[in-house]
């Protein structure tokens, strides 16, 4: 729990506190932090990975609101994909691949840029991520809880493996 805290919303500040004074000075620039759909909706058996990551959804919607009041020029977009295929969450399914895919790394590298060159402030991969956070905010959990069902978030992580040692 404190290595995941450390590395997905304590490292934010860390960073930012670095690049931020030089972007200020040069009134330009552009933050991403890295979320995740689990900092957005919890996920059953990551705990401790949606709580770090929803610190870092509101990591960037404080530095952003901060950056709105300075006048500054400098940007920020919060990243918020799915599954990706990077080895952490090996063995993570989702019931429904067409809407919820586990997608490449590659493909996001290109989605995270694009929202970058276009000034978004948010991103959600794949799209559908966005139809699910709208009845979220709308619906009662109960609800929201039975689509987890339906699209097999609750069970997602039921034959989780993790990344694997490279060690022999």
């Amino acid at each position: 729990m404190i290595k995941t805290m450390a590395v997905n919303t304590n490292a934010l500040f860390f960073t930012t506190k670095n690049f931020l004074p030089a972007m200020l000075e040069q009134n330009k620039g552009h933050i991403v932090t890295i979320a995740s759909m689990a900092g957005k909706c919890g996920v059953a058996g990551l705990v401790d990975y949606c709580a770090s990551k929803h610190g870092a959804v509101g990591f960037n919607d404080s530095l952003a609101s901060e950056l709105y009041s300075l006048k500054k020029d400098v940007k920020t977009t919060v990243v918020c994909p799915i599954y990706i295929n990077t080895g952490m969450f090996d063995g993570a399914q989702t019931k429904w691949p067409t809407l919820l895919p586990i997608m490449e790394p590659e493909f996001v590298v290109d989605c995270i840029m694009e929202a970058v060159l276009t000034d978004r402030a948010f991103l959600a991969l794949p799209k559908f991520s966005y139809i699910f956070m709208a009845l979220a905010g709308l619906l009662p959990t109960e609800v929201i809880s039975l689509y987890g069902d339906h699209f097999g978030i609750t069970h997602s992580m039921d034959h989780f493996k993790g990344r694997q040692s490279r060690r022999a």
